[in-house]
């Protein structure tokens, strides 16, 4: 079975009416992190990463991840016609707040300035491109960023019913383990790919969307008011952030499944579309 025929979406059978090789799958550029990690000499050293939860979540379900880990701003509109989806992972770094004309609150925050170099406008391109985009944790926070919204630097200094941050002490399954639940707005998106309204979410992160950006439209909250999921405006467009981890835990739990179907279906459909204009030229000079 060839990965085209793995989605329902991209059958060898739908490749060919729409001009695709029967192998063709959507290609999906995992946004990568930089940092400075311990060679085996134990010295600093910096690396590029890319987080294994996304990698595998998008192998899983037919996608290919692809990363173009340092892109001069003028060169994303050329990389971002090679792909049909863009990802945006976690990581243990925050997204600095001079991008919301802030401060730091605190001298210990990790940042990531050659991330956010690619990951702002990269967002911002997606928008005007209609390329179907998605966050995970610290990736909804730059989503929220890129489009004119701010955050909360320290979820602890709020206080509040709501834990959203791991233990340290805790092995990596409990951390992503389904620590809270959120509300899903009635009648929106989230309850229509997920026919749920209210589910339990993995939470590790200690930022949250303070002022959600104009154009994007909240689709759940935790019991403290804080968004834990997001979309853009236009439902044409699929653009969502997400405050918790479908990429992990998506083959458990079938809500996160859902959403992470609904991206898969977003990047064949943008396949198709690219197809679309070759195939008819094939037909009329057939």
């Amino acid at each position: 079975m060839t990965p085209a025929d793995s989605h329902p979406g991209g059958t060898a059978a739908a490749a060919l009416t729409t001009g695709l090789p029967a192998e063709a799958v959507p290609c999906v550029w995992v946004v990568a992190s930089h940092r400075e990690l311990g060679n085996e000499h134990g010295h600093p050293q910096p690396y590029t990463v890319m987080d294994e939860g996304g990698l595998r979540t998008l192998v899983s379900r037919g996608l290919q991840p692809v990363c173009f880990p340092r892109v001069p701003a003028g060169r994303l509109p050329l990389m971002l016609e090679h792909v049909q989806g863009v990802l945006l992972g976690g990581s243990a770094t925050n997204v600095h707040p001079r991008h919301y004309a802030e401060e730091p609150v605190s001298e210990d925050m990790e940042f990531d300035p050659d991330r956010e170099a690619v990951s702002l406008p990269l967002i911002r391109l997606c928008i005007e491109r209609g390329v179907p985009l998605v966050g995970f944790c610290r990736g909804s926070h730059e989503i929220n960023v890129a489009m004119g919204g701010s955050l909360h630097q320290r979820l602890q200094a709020l206080g509040g019913g709501v834990v959203h941050w791991e233990d340290p002490e805790e092995s990596l399954a409990q951390q992503y383990a389904e620590r809270h639940e959120v509300g899903v707005v009635p009648g929106g998106e989230l309850e229509r790919i997920t026919g749920c309204q209210r589910f339990a979410v993995s939470s590790l992160h200690s930022q949250g969307v303070k002022r959600l950006a104009p154009g994007l439209v909240a689709e759940a909250h935790a019991d403290d008011g804080l968004v834990e999921a997001f979309r853009w405006h236009d439902a044409a467009q699929f653009a969502w952030g997400f405050q918790f981890h479908p990429e992990w835990g998506h083959q458990l739990h079938p809500r996160y499944g859902r959403i992470m179907e609904a991206f898969v279906d977003a990047c064949w459909a943008r396949l198709r579309a690219q197809a679309e204009p070759a195939a008819a030229a094939a037909r009329e000079t057939a």
